[in-house]
């Protein structure tokens, strides 16, 4: 029997799963698929994700480059924001010289998952978690498929990071109805757009939000945001279509992407607001986008996925010290406490991005406002957490 199984290795699991089993933990990671994967998402750590990284690979390690850190090895640094909706603009640089950086997914996720196997912990690539539940020997059972057949494994604890759609938060009955916001993302890398700098671009317009971040090279992750089912009724399906017609609606970007070429094709996903209740209950807990999320706006979404891998693990290892569930009954507590301004600013933001009018005299507003431009790139790079 496992001490703790996580399923899932994503940022959140593989994280998780790093930590416990460098505690001396027994551990087991389990991938859906097998890795490098594609992975739609922004592709930027703000601040507070590259703090919390540190945190993780040690301050030394995690700076060295080469195989031992992300940040120089295959990352872009980014300094702020750039905000633009019509005719208004705004620059926000995160405060105290902080900086994030870009990173594809793929590499990303592939260094932490091998920092996991490296610390002690079991990875089973290619098996799907289907079913969580308590075991009757007060353990959990979680069972799923791998080579064309099924698995059955039991652990004292489960986490679940296997994302918005998380079979252990459904199974475990952890998991609630979709919300109700209903947008789709589509993601893709693109090389040749012009004067990128060390910011992440965020483009508002009636209907849509386009987010460029700066990658390694001349490349940038390109990220739309529409109203679910606009992109492909308009399109026929076609995601590389509906991505280059939204940069050629856009002024500032039009002369800027006349050489953009698609580094592959974009991948989607969506829709992506599952509000979560309660992120823990008796033996099973949800961290990452499983344990809730809402709007991909701000980037912040590997930032949560850090952090809440970070909260989650002192309270596993309490559990199985003294042998009590219970310690896990805070976490929700302090999910909720840590998260609750960068869900507030997600809320406000995507309200803008639905009134466009209103969200450009607001820019215009806060451009005039002296310090408005440092605290909201403040509360967007999460940099209460870097220490």
């Amino acid at each position: 029997m496992y001490d703790v199984l996580v399923a899932g290795a994503g940022p959140a699991g593989s994280a998780l799963a790093w930590t416990l089993a460098r505690a001396g933990l027994k551990t087991a990671l389990l991938e859906a698929r097998r890795h490098p994967r594609g992975k739609p998402c922004g592709e930027s750590l703000n601040p507070g994700a590259a703090a919390a990284l540190e945190r993780l690979a040690g301050k030394q390690r995690f700076a060295e480059g080469g195989a031992a850190g992300p940040a120089q090895t295959f990352g872009h640094p980014l300094r702020g924001w750039l905000l633009h909706c019509g005719t208004a603009s705004m620059e926000a640089e995160f405060p105290g010289g902080a900086a994030g950086f870009s990173c594809r997914r793929d590499q990303l996720d592939g260094w932490l998952l091998e920092q996991a196997e490296l610390a002690g912990a079991e990875v089973l690539q290619e098996h799907r978690v289907r079913r969580a539940m308590r075991g009757d020997d007060g353990g959990c059972l979680v069972e799923g498929e791998a080579g064309g057949g099924t698995f059955r494994i039991r652990a004292r604890y489960v986490a679940g990071a296997d994302g918005i759609r998380s079979a252990v938060a459904r199974s475990s009955g952890l998991g609630a109805p979709w919300g109700a916001l209903r947008k789709i993302a589509i993601t893709a890398r693109m090389s040749g757009i012009e004067q990128l700098r060390d910011r992440v671009e965020l483009h508002l317009n009636e209907g849509s939000t386009l987010g460029i971040a700066p990658l390694k090279g001349d490349a940038a992750n390109v990220t739309l945001v529409l109203p679910a089912g606009s992109a492909w009724a308009e399109e026929g399906r076609n995601k590389s279509a509906a991505m280059l017609r939204e940069l050629s609606r856009r002024p500032r970007l039009e002369g800027r992407c006349r050489h953009a070429v698609l580094e592959d094709e974009p991948l989607a996903c969506g829709p992506f607001h599952q509000p979560i209740p309660q992120p823990a209950s008796g033996r099973i807990v949800l961290v990452g986008d499983a344990a809730g999320y809402y709007d991909p706006l701000t980037g912040q979404g590997i930032y949560r996925a850090l952090r809440s891998a970070e909260l989650a693990a002192p309270l596993l290892l309490r559990a199985l010290e003294t042998g009590d569930e219970r310690q896990l009954s805070v976490y929700g507590r302090l999910y909720r406490k840590e998260f609750a301004a960068a869900a507030a600013l997600q809320r406000v933001i995507e309200f803008g991005a639905a009134r466009p009018r209103l969200f450009e005299a607001s820019i215009r507003i806060l451009g005039r406002t002296p310090g408005a431009g440092s605290r909201l790139a403040a509360w967007i790079g999460d940099c209460g957490s870097v220490t």
